[in-house]
């Protein structure tokens, strides 16, 4: 996956994330091969995230290699991969575990997120995340500098469990 760095992160509406794939410049992106140029659109699918206003629905964009012939989809880097919880909301519920407040405080914001989301993302972020983090010297409170450590340090979004690719690319122009 291409997980394309964005400054909104609390934008989960399919016009945003649209826009921002249209702008990006294709013949830059690199695969995982390591060739660029070589990424087309090769589909869409569907993929939901929580918010403050229920659950969405997102039509992501995969991309193909036409020299390997691997597909990545495009994310956004609000997104944490395999997980419909936002990075914002990770960050929120970890802030507040680690400040030894209520992380279950963040169910009352109105979104589908309830105390077994809280507790799943607690546990993976201790199993997971904790040491690496304390590691690398970051702090969960800032979230785009911590997304960009992780993927420097560990070639993952902050979150991501699953150990596959995943590259960050700048914003678009």
């Amino acid at each position: 996956m291409l997980t394309v760095t964005v400054q909104d992160f609390n934008t989960f509406t399919q016009a945003f994330y649209d826009s921002v794939i249209e702008n990006l410049q294709f013949h830059q992106l690199e695969c995982s091969c390591g060739h660029s140029g070589c990424l087309t659109i090769h589909g869409y699918y569907r993929r939901f995230i929580m918010t403050p206003f229920g659950k969405k629905a997102l039509s992501i964009c995969r991309v193909i290699c036409s020299e390997c012939g691997h597909t990545h989809a495009l994310l956004l880097s609000s997104m944490v991969p395999y997980s419909q919880i936002s990075a914002e909301t990770h960050r929120d519920i970890i802030t507040a575990y680690e400040a030894g407040s209520d992380p279950n405080a963040v169910c009352s914001s109105g979104d589908d997120i309830d105390e077994n989301n809280v507790k799943s993302v607690i546990r993976r972020y201790v199993k997971f995340w904790r040491e690496r983090i304390r590691a690398a010297g970051i702090y969960p409170d800032r979230l785009p500098e911590l997304i960009s450590i992780c993927f420097s340090h560990y070639s993952r979004q902050f979150m991501q469990i699953k150990m596959a690719f995943n590259k960050l690319v700048p914003p678009p122009t």
